[in-house]
């Protein structure tokens, strides 16, 4: 039966399947963290492509009370991602015994590193078919280039399969276990849905109508729902939704705004970045106050006219202000271990929020905390802490 076929005749299948829309998975446990300083709300996303950290690298990664493990790591050398993977969570573990560790696994692309692409080479029917392609041949995307590839892309899982699927969550939840390091729980990448500009490039790349896009759309909004239930409530599942309506929020207990958190990769600031910023505050304070885990994550900007200091202390302030008691911040150059600092200010006195942030009648947001008061002004791209006690130090 023709791709067109099979994926149509599954379609009202899949949506029965599908669990209903209600309120939005939440986590039974959380993370070590405290409002005493930032720093014990922050997280380390990255990998090391040479393997193992060494003791000062190890001294530094511990420090952060939840690590995400990438794909890369131990790229330099042989053997499959899975287990160098493990073998770094295992580390870092040993460590920081009441540390949270992550394994990345992406949504849609079947990184080669992987020892699950051997499964996906002997499946044929985990693919992802391009349906313009007269001969069946798959459908290829190629993903961030930081990493290792082919140079013709990677295959797409066809996550309308049951099977993919179950393949899939199998080796999220061997993660979890002590033989696959001990993670607690799985960062999800690519979790956006196939929708507007996404859908546009999958309907012309790989010759998909509407109806089929939205097939692989709800196969994987049935795949993180399945995830979730596999790890429990008592494990993360980290949607990382750059897509910008966040609908994957509903299937997973933890969202991952973007890669770039009120920040971007290479930029001078504009109206349109004010906006996405305006958008990805308001995201983080809702699924935040839902009692959701939200990681904020704020990229080096490596425009030659950026300013390190203003992007830190803009992206640090947008988190302060939209910080929930089950928010964490991250802040880094690119995605490996060495891209990532430990700031003086994770070291200050913050305390505990004294309420919500407000904000004023010119667009600023300004939020007090027991030991600090901070300011944001986002048309401007002005963000400050001031590290004394809010009830010296107000806003005027």
């Amino acid at each position: 039966m023709p791709l067109h076929s099979l994926l149509h005749a599954a379609l009202p299948l899949l949506l029965l399947l599908l669990p209903a829309r209600a309120s939005p998975p939440l986590p039974t446990k959380l993370p070590p963290h405290s409002w005493d300083t930032v720093g014990q709300k922050t997280f380390i996303h990255g990998c090391k492509a040479e393997g193992l950290l060494s003791a000062e690298e190890l001294a530094l990664v511990s420090r952060f009370p939840l690590l995400t493990v990438e794909k890369g790591q131990g790229e330099a050398l042989p053997g499959y991602a899975e287990d160098k993977m493990a073998a770094l969570s295992r580390q870092y573990r040993a460590a920081r015994p009441d540390g949270w560790s992550l394994f990345y696994l992406n949504l849609k692309l079947d990184w080669n590193m992987y020892r699950m692409h051997e499964t996906m080479l002997a499946n044929p029917s985990f693919w992802l078919r391009n349906a313009s392609d007269p001969d069946g041949g798959p459908c290829r995307f190629s993903g961030d280039p930081t990493f290792p590839q082919p140079a013709d892309g990677m295959l797409v899982f066809n996550t309308s399969s049951e099977s993919m699927r179950e393949m899939f969550v199998g080796v999220c939840k061997n993660a979890t276990t002590d033989a696959g390091g001990g993670f607690s729980g799985c960062f999800i990448d690519s979790a956006a849905t196939w929708r507007g500009q996404h859908a546009v490039k999958m309907g012309a790349e790989c010759g998909l109508d509407a109806a089929e896009i939205e097939m692989l759309n709800k196969g994987s909004e049935r795949l993180l729902s399945e995830l979730q239930a596999a790890v429990t409530s008592g494990r993360l599942i980290v949607a990382k939704d750059a897509g910008g309506d966040y609908s994957d929020t509903a299937w997973a207990n933890t969202l991952f705004l973007s890669d770039t958190f009120c920040s971007c990769y290479s930029c001078v600031w504009s109206t349109t970045q004010a906006a996405v910023c305006e958008q990805q505050i308001a995201a983080a304070i809702a699924a935040g106050k839902r009692g959701q885990v939200v990681l904020m994550h704020g990229e080096v900007n490596k425009h030659p006219n950026a300013s390190l200091a203003e992007d830190y202390a803009f992206t640090l302030s947008a988190f302060l202000i939209a910080a929930e008691d089950s928010s964490f911040f991250g802040f880094s150059r690119g995605w490996y271990y060495n891209g990532t600092a430990w700031y003086v200010e994770y070291d200050k006195e913050l305390g505990k929020p004294l309420a919500d942030a407000e904000q004023k009648q010119d667009g600023v947001y300004v939020r007090r905390f027991a030991r600090a008061v901070v300011t944001l002004e986002v048309a401007t791209h002005r963000g400050t802490v001031d590290w004394q006690s809010a009830e010296v130090k107000a806003y005027k």
